[in-house]
């Protein structure tokens, strides 16, 4: 079973449900995974997206476009206020953020640098070397091709963004909804599925675009 975890001070919040995990899985486009948990004076929320209801594709960000719709989904996912509020008499500070994503070669710390790119590069030229010239012109068009396109068929190429917030609230128990955004920005989502855990329990629930509130565990 797959775990998520948060930090929260010097302890982990673990979220693990089998629907969680069935979310994950299925790397369903239009839907977006968000995990919400209230701990003493702490609110963390983390969210996971396929990138292609994010920046409208799940690949290597190629042309001056990608790059643009890149750059502007990161800028939105680092700065939470815009989608995110809590209730005023809840009192609660930002104190920390994360954000990764997968577009590169899986490596998640390409977004804060260029350190994954010249990785990628490398171990494409250590395959070619490994394979030889006559390997490298098979693998490199023919074999490609059609192995590009089964992966597509079989729905195995996938790339997410993935987000995490905390903030200290003075008064968490004043925490009953949380405004939400993330439709308006990001319109390719059509529902969000919310796994949540409080200390007095856990559940599930799902709001559909439109709905500006996230409520629903109190």
């Amino acid at each position: 079973m797959k775990k998520y975890f948060y930090r929260t001070g010097v302890s982990f919040v673990s979220f693990q449900t089998s629907a969680q995990v069935r979310q994950k899985d299925s790397h369903e486009h239009g839907a977006a995974n968000l995990m919400l948990a209230v701990e003493g004076d702490k609110l963390q929320i983390g969210i996971e997206v396929p990138s292609e209801s994010l920046v409208g594709f799940e690949h290597f960000p190629k042309s001056r476009s990608n790059r643009e719709n890149f750059n502007e989904a990161i800028k939105i996912l680092s700065n939470p206020s815009k989608f995110f509020s809590t209730p005023d008499d809840a009192e609660c500070l930002l104190t920390g953020l994360n954000v990764s994503q997968t577009l590169f070669s899986g490596e998640e710390e390409d977004v804060h640098g260029h350190e994954g790119k010249d990785e990628h590069d490398e171990h494409g030229h250590e395959e070619e070397d490994e394979h030889g010239h006559e390997k490298k012109d098979e693998h490199g068009h023919d074999d490609h091709d059609e192995h590009g396109h089964e992966d597509s068929e079989k729905g195995e190429i996938h790339s997410e963004f993935r987000s995490n917030y905390s903030w200290n609230c003075l008064h968490t128990d004043e925490i009953d909804s949380i405004g939400n955004k993330l439709f308006s920005f990001f319109p390719r989502i059509e529902e969000i599925r919310v796994n949540w855990i409080t200390t007095s329990g856990q559940g599930s629930l799902e709001i559909e675009s439109g709905d500006n509130q996230i409520r629903g565990w109190k």
